[in-house]
């Protein structure tokens, strides 16, 4: 089921976990950086009365597709279909069960259906829905079944209004997170504009690392366009990192800790390249200017995670060992549930135990300060 091997994958419910036959050298911590929720009915007892007649909800239409109600806003969920589904998606047993077999011992958990929300223009409403989600999220994770080994990520939900951030980040801290997350491509907002600084500064200022996750954005129709769609939508850093970089976010905020999240990471390699390129044959143009080559942030500043990346890992090095953050995307079928022993072990064979043991867990550990 790796990158070489061009069978088809089955479904994540219909894939057969083998039996151990490796095991990671001791002092190893396994970690997903990137793993789902598939959310229930969180919000009808959580949102503020006023809004309760809006209460998200998931639907299943008779053609089998799924779609996200709002009301009488209703959108079909891209990719998701009803088809068995892992029980570990909602059930945090199921899932301790799974990562046991499959070799993980912690996973950063990201939304499932929530994203659906980003695009709301009423922002009274959305923020409610985001912050019912926050103090749902927590509790769930900090269940008996969880044993400690799913971290949630929280969604700061001040992206539209960045002055407010300082006061929802201290909200998110109080209740326990350890990760944040903002939408990578959020509509009519444009993460480089100074207004923004007050966010970043609220984020650094926490010691909390920003994640943005890529998303399910429909940028062509017809035919090949679900198969077109999922491969842009799962390469989508580049211009962001760049548009950070060259903004001066990372150097007006140096301590600020960004993680891009399920794109990859082998496309760091050529970014950085470029942007160095840019920054010294350009020089005179980058406003505001850079008192570091644009490949200093990256190092410092960020890292991406991925699933089954070879690329990446051929480049290890030129990306950073210390910025690579593997992950295994449960229960999604991009995900590697089934071979996530396989791949652990594929790293400590290429890049030998020092660096595969970073990659593994080690960075996650670092950045989060989980699994420890």
């Amino acid at each position: 089921m790796g990158a070489s091997d061009l069978s088809m994958i089955p479904w994540p419910a219909e894939r057969v976990i083998p039996k151990p036959d490796w095991f990671p050298p001791a002092g190893t911590s396994v970690i997903s950086a990137d793993d789902h929720i598939t959310e229930g009915d969180v919000w009808i007892d959580r949102l503020p009365a006023k809004f309760r007649d809006r209460a998200p909800r998931v639907n299943f239409t008779e053609d089998g597709h799924a779609e996200f109600a709002v009301g009488s806003d209703v959108r079909r969920v891209p990719g998701i279909f009803r088809r068995p589904q892992l029980k570990g998606a909602w059930d945090a047993a199921s899932r301790i069960r799974d990562m046991d077999a499959d070799g993980v011992d912690h996973a950063l958990l990201f939304h499932g259906n929530v994203a659906q929300l980003f695009g709301n223009p009423d922002d009274d409403f959305m923020f409610a829905c985001l912050d019912a989600y926050n103090e749902w999220f927590i509790e769930y994770c900090s269940q008996s079944e969880a044993k400690g080994r799913l971290h949630p990520i929280a969604i700061l939900p001040t992206w539209r209004h960045p002055e407010q951030s300082r006061d929802y980040v201290a909200k998110i801290k109080s209740m326990g997170y350890k990760a944040l997350e903002l939408p990578s491509e959020p509509r009519d907002i444009y993460y480089n504009s100074s207004r923004f600084d007050p966010m970043w500064a609220a984020i650094a200022d926490s010691g909390i690392p920003l994640s943005f996750h890529v998303g399910a954005y429909l940028a062509f129709r017809g035919a090949g366009s679900f198969g077109a769609n999922l491969t842009r939508n799962f390469a989508p850093f580049r211009p962001l990192w760049a548009l950070l970089t060259f903004s001066g976010v990372f150097e007006r905020h140096p301590n600020l800790k960004v993680v891009f999240t399920e794109g990859g990471a082998s496309w760091a390699a050529s970014a950085i390249d470029d942007a160095n390129k840019i920054w010294r044959a350009r020089n005179p143009e980058v406003n505001p200017p850079l008192p570091h080559p644009p490949s200093y942030y990256w190092h410092k500043n960020c890292a991406a995670t991925f699933m089954d990346d070879p690329t990446a890992i051929i480049l290890a090095d030129r990306i950073g060992v210390d910025n690579i953050i593997w992950s295994a995307d449960y229960p999604h079928p991009e995900g590697v549930l089934g071979e996530s022993r396989a791949l652990v072990r594929s790293y400590f064979e290429q890049l030998g135990e020092e660096k595969a043991k970073k990659i593994v867990g080690g960075n996650a550990q670092r950045i989060w300060g989980i699994g420890k």
